[in-house]
């Protein structure tokens, strides 16, 4: 019997590639809430990540082996003008997931963002102190943090440039 996989924002860019990915070696379940998407060979569960009731009985019902948590509001126009709702899944669901892989005892894999630095002083190791300038950066920082607290054998990839097949789902890369 295969593992389970949990990625969560499967529909979007770097959630869809990951699941293209993974499909060949894992049985996949995909999360995703705005977007709908089919992904033949994928098990879509539409979930509030917003909710921590809502990710806990994800997590009960799956029983993943592993998770990739890739769902965010990335664009950091939105996370400006719409603090709250961008914080609730930018930090806020990224610790709860955290704190649930904390529970199982498994693999949790952050995707955050090159955005935690300010750009002056390229290339950056992880030790490298964060600056970010926009509030995206500062919600991705904030997420990390929070996440590593709450279980420090997180791994965090913090992505500088993603290309590759585009999504059905796909409106913007910016």
């Amino acid at each position: 019997m295969r593992k389970k996989l949990l990625v969560t924002g499967a529909s979007g860019f770097l959630g869809w590639n990951l699941c293209q990915l993974a499909k060949e070696k894992w049985d996949i379940y995909g999360t995703y809430f705005s977007q709908t998407i089919d992904i033949p060979g994928i098990t879509l569960v539409k979930a509030d990540l917003r909710e921590f009731q809502e990710i806990k009985d994800l997590f009960a019902e799956i029983q993943p082996a592993a998770v990739i948590h890739s769902a965010a509001h990335s664009k950091p126009n939105f996370c400006q003008t719409h603090r709250e709702e961008s914080y609730s899944i930018n930090v806020t669901a990224s610790i709860n997931i955290a704190q649930l892989s904390a529970d199982y005892d498994i693999p949790c894999v952050f995707t955050s963002t090159d955005l935690v630095f300010d750009g002056l002083n390229p290339p950056y190791l992880e030790t490298d102190p964060v600056s970010p300038i926009s509030y995206y950066g500062e919600q991705k920082v904030m997420a990390e943090e929070g996440m590593r607290s709450h279980y420090p054998k997180v791994a965090i990839c913090r992505m500088p440039l993603m290309f590759g097949i585009t999504p059905p789902t796909a409106s913007s890369f910016i």
